[in-house]
């Protein structure tokens, strides 16, 4: 009888699922493995595995890196010299039987791509498939260094086409062009209060992430400030407020906080520990949305919620654009004066419906595309 071999995926390059962007893509990349190939193994590196276990993620097992010699890079001159180290239970599950998928989405576009890449090297060295998975880049970030490292895998699937285009041009032939895989995340019910207005909310995301990005100190805030006033003075509509980063280091809480409202009774402060799915549920139940964490967006855009993005990388133009909505992207640089938001949130609630039956054509494609692009790859 001959020896049947199951399929091992490794996904990496995952920070933690209180990123809940980051918790979306490995639910929804899961999902996609177990369907394609049924009955698959599938481990996951992660930074935070407590975190994982606790929005309880559907892998089967995890490996982690080192903290010990993850604080003596922090601390060295020297990038990337304790890769090996920080890295190892990761890179000792790793045989020529072992598809791995790097799945940060944007991790190519910060400087420790590099630690990546080590991973990735090490993959091939040990015969494995090696795909860059649902990713954005930015394409004058792209160095002749990253460009050897991108060409070397067996397959990049590209989640926007700014980046798709960007590796094309470089003749990058084994790049695909494919949604984000979040797009596919399903809707969990979760309790809604009594002054959630279904169909009359605006949701409301800022991070302190796009705050580090803002031309003047307090511009972003005071944006966000106004625009609640707007929605509270002269609009019927409520509004709920969705933490969806609440990472220690880069948590949303923080600056939603500190946006303040003259009727307590008109807002709803979303909790912290909910999961991916129960925000997309609370955002498919909105109005419209303003965002600046693009998987809030994402969640928006694939259950026809129009919502304004705010960014600050390729990725929320380039998902932005191929959704129809890049009148209704901002990049956090064009954020110059005190009513820019009010102002784009006004247009684009002006185009209500025209964005509604935009988004609905397009995610008719979105979805096929989404599903199809990847049988036969596994």
């Amino acid at each position: 009888m001959a020896l049947v071999v199951e399929k091992h995926f490794l996904l990496y390059g995952h920070g933690g699922a209180y990123n809940h962007g980051a918790e979306a893509i490995i639910i929804t990349t899961v999902e996609l493995l177990r369907k394609l190939s049924p009955g698959c193994r599938v481990t996951l590196s992660t930074h935070f595995i407590e975190q994982d276990r606790e929005l309880n993620l559907p892998v089967d097992e995890y490996c982690v890196r080192d903290s010990v010699y993850a604080e003596l890079d922090k601390q060295s001159e020297t990038k990337g010299l304790y890769n090996p180290q920080i890295y190892k239970q990761t890179i000792d599950v790793i045989t020529k039987n072992t598809i791995c998928l790097s799945v940060g989405g944007d991790n190519y576009c910060y400087p420790n791509w590099q630690r990546y890449a080590y991973i990735h090297q090490e993959a091939l060295e040990r015969g494995a498939v090696s795909l860059l998975w649902s990713c954005s880049i930015e394409p004058s970030a792209i160095t002749p260094e990253m460009l050897a490292v991108l060409n070397s895998h067996h397959l990049i699937t590209a989640r926007e086409s700014i980046t798709y285009n960007a590796l094309r041009d470089l003749e990058i032939d084994r790049v695909l062009l494919s949604p984000d895989i979040a797009f596919a995340l399903g809707q969990q019910e979760t309790p809604l209060p009594e002054n959630f207005l279904p169909q009359n909310t605006v949701a409301l995301n800022i991070s302190p992430l796009l705050i580090r990005q803002e031309t003047k100190p307090g511009l972003v805030l005071a944006n966000m400030q106004m625009l609640a006033d707007y929605l509270m003075n002269e609009t019927d509509m409520n509004m709920v407020l969705i933490p969806h980063v609440t990472m220690p280091m880069d948590n949303d809480c923080e600056v939603l906080a500190q946006i303040k409202f003259t009727d307590a009774s008109r807002v709803w402060r979303a909790p912290a520990n909910l999961s991916a799915k129960q925000y997309k549920y609370i955002i498919a139940k909105c109005r419209f949305g303003v965002f600046a964490r693009t998987h809030a967006a994402i969640a928006a855009y694939s259950c026809g919620v129009p919502c304004l993005a705010l960014g600050y990388s390729v990725k929320a133009q380039g998902i932005a654009a191929d959704v129809g909505m890049s009148d209704h992207v901002v990049p956090v640089g064009q954020i110059c004066a005190v009513d820019t938001l009010k102002k784009l949130f006004i247009k684009m609630a002006g185009r209500e419906e025209a964005i509604k039956t935009e988004l609905r054509n397009r995610l008719v494609a979105y979805g096929e595309t989404l599903m199809g692009a990847f049988h036969g790859i596994f």
